[in-house]
């Protein structure tokens, strides 16, 4: 390995030409400041995705213009690790300090980048148990959230290598060099923490410059700190907060007013319908989705339909078209959390991997206590977001059916296999469970990238459709009703479906989550992919008993779908009023929902904003003062 390394050494040496001496001052200056300018233009890269259209479309006018004030910032947090590199003896290990600095930032934004793309904010030092989860991915889901200008990122490298290979500083004093070298060092430090205590200061000490300390320092939206504090700034911050956190054992008076406001206002005490009950003690089919969105409910293509077999379903029951997403670092997981338990998911990492000790009231051990048979299946391994753990303990069923349990070698679509198989191996287990049962059974092939094998392709689409993001999109959902079909036939031919409710609902949105870029194109072709900015799944609610269909337009959230199914199903209010933070949808007169990033749809006094735009911090509250 050393003999391959010498000799790459001397091959870009001898491609490089002589070596060209230049003053120690400018030196030392060249060799930080590159790599300082480096990981500031990496910093205006990624505030240009987040500023930009899409995050695959930069605008560094946007970037420019939004964040020059905050640079200083970005250069004071760097300059905190980087000059430390003036410190070392020797230009050789200055050098090595400097490119492993260099490249931790690099690394650190392209995660920053790709965590945005797949997760629609910046990732915590709470997330990094979701390592855990990469064993499946074959890399199609991660290289299909790459665009060609992140190739900018490595640009600064290129320059150091060159200069460290091209240029070589003037013999001095060693003594007077290290000297020199380590007062700068000093002086940079200082100069960094003067700039960063500056304001801070000023607002405690001085009482000067409050509201810009408050919402710069005190800032709760990811995207907004990292564009005060450059991408390193804003995981400093967080790790601190997470510290902070940790230690955080009971609410302050402010908190609980806070906590109070928001369960006073959101319980609207108004008298029960004829809904009330009206599915007492029959079973549950709770199928989740992956990336099924509201768009493409009764929808057809070339006269072709996307979900014939989930249409079917909505002549008999409830279908809410308007249930916004609200998922955050989880993703798929905080789906079942909050259609189980009606609980936000925590604002910084995984719920399920930061508070998975935690038990919750939920629709499921409400179900399991009133003598219900329970299952939760899904063809991925019990550690995969903690799911075995956080369904046996925070939510509650008897059986927790996994990649553990059957067998996973078949094809895969995505990152596991494939629905049809799954269903294969899953069904003995749903089949055996006796009446009354709840059965949740998540499928998966309508995961991103959307590319799938002409073997699960059904749909005739045009040429130029099936090569896209959409088209694949449009196939999966239909393969993925299909396997509905296929499951549906079969329990109903062996009485399963009798006496029973089934639910379908998306676990977050697909297309329009990942590949939004991609569909403005089709726009005019099919008018209905547009959703403008507004990221739905559906909820459906069928049961053969209801002979009408009731149809809502109601905005609601993810957090709604519980309560909605408690009161269906008899469950007390008494019992999940005041820990459920959604609304039944059957029994309210508000029509509302806040999105992950904040946004609150629906038409809500300045007031009624406010407490609705404290939901995720209630949640985060009620995590963080959790006891046994």
């Amino acid at each position: 390995m050393k003999e391959k390394f010498l000799k790459l050494s001397h091959f870009i040496k001898k491609l490089l030409g002589k070596k060209v001496y230049i003053p120690n001052r400018i030196y030392y200056i060249v060799l930080f400041v590159i790599p300082l300018a480096g990981i500031l233009l990496k910093n205006l890269l990624l505030q240009a995705y987040i500023m930009g259209e899409n995050l695959y479309s930069p605008s560094f006018l946007k970037a420019v213009s939004g964040t020059w004030r905050y640079w200083i910032f970005y250069v004071a947090v760097t300059m905190l690790v980087l000059f430390a590199g003036m410190l070392f003896k020797r230009d050789k290990y200055r050098i090595i300090y400097v490119m492993a600095c260099n490249l931790f930032f690099t690394v650190l934004i392209c995660c920053d980048i790709i965590y945005l793309r797949s997760f629609f904010t910046m990732p915590s030092a709470a997330d990094a148990l979701i390592i855990k989860n990469f064993s499946g991915f074959d890399g199609g889901e991660v290289t299909s959230l790459i665009c060609g200008w992140d190739g900018l990122i490595f640009a600064d490298i290129i320059v150091f290598i060159i200069f460290v290979f091209v240029f070589r500083r003037r013999q001095t004093d060693e003594k007077v060099k290290l000297k020199i070298l380590r007062i700068s060092a000093m002086v940079a430090a200082a100069v960094s923490v003067a700039v960063l205590i500056f304001i801070p200061l000023q607002a405690k000490a001085l009482d000067v410059n409050e509201e810009l300390y408050q919402s710069i320092y005190n800032e709760n939206n990811a995207e907004k700190t990292s564009s005060y504090f450059s991408s390193w700034g804003f995981h400093v911050k967080d790790i601190f907060e997470l510290i902070m956190q940790s230690a955080h054992s009971k609410l302050t008076e402010e908190e609980k007013a806070l906590v109070d406001e928001y369960y006073e206002w959101k319980n609207e005490n108004l008298p029960d319908n004829e809904y009330a009950g009206i599915f007492k003690g029959k079973n549950v089919l709770f199928l989740q989705i992956e990336s099924l969105e509201s768009f493409v409910i009764g929808q057809s293509v070339d006269g072709q339909e996307l979900t014939p077999n989930i249409n079917r379903l909505l002549k008999h029951g409830f279908y809410f078209n308007n249930v916004f997403e609200q998922v955050q670092g989880g993703n798929s997981s905080d789906a079942d959390l909050m259609y189980t338990t009606s609980r936000l998911p925590v604002t910084k990492g995984s719920t399920f991997f930061r508070y998975g000790d935690v038990k919750l009231t939920s629709f499921p051990r409400y179900l399991t206590e009133q003598g219900y048979n329970t299952l939760y299946t899904q063809a991925v391994r019990g550690s995969f977001w903690n799911y075995q753990k956080c369904w046996s303990k925070m939510i509650g069923v008897d059986n927790f059916i996994g990649g553990d349990t059957i067998n996973m070698d078949y094809e895969k679509i995505g990152f596991t296999i494939n629905d049809g198989d799954f269903l294969y191996e899953a069904y003995p287990y749903i089949s055996k469970l006796e009446e009354p049962y709840y059965a949740h059974v998540v499928l998966n092939s309508s995961h991103m990238p959307f590319q799938p094998s002409e073997k699960y392709k059904s749909l005739k689409l045009s040429d130029e459709l099936d090569s896209t993001y959409l088209g694949g999109y449009f196939q999966l959902v239909n393969y993925v009703d299909k396997c509905i079909g296929d499951l549906l036939e079969r329990m109903e031919a062996e009485g399963m479906l009798e006496n029973t409710v089934i639910v379908v609902i998306g676990d977050h949105t697909g297309i329009h989550k990942y590949y939004e870029y991609s569909l403005e194109k089709w726009y005019d072709l099919y008018p209905w992919v547009n959703v403008e900015d507004n990221y739905t799944v559906p909820l459906i609610i069928s049961c053969d008993d209801m002979a009408e269909a009731y149809k809502s337009d109601i905005l609601a959230g993810q957090i709604d779908v519980m309560p909605t199914l408690a009161y269906l199903f008899g469950m007390p209010e008494e019992d999940y009023i005041n820990s459920a933070m959604g609304r039944n949808l059957l029994k309210t007169n508000r029509s509302y929902a806040i999105f992950r990033d904040g946004t609150i749809h629906g038409e809500l006094t300045e007031e009624e904003k406010k407490i609705v735009g404290s939901s995720y911090k209630v949640s985060d509250f009620l995590f963080e003062t959790w006891e046994n």
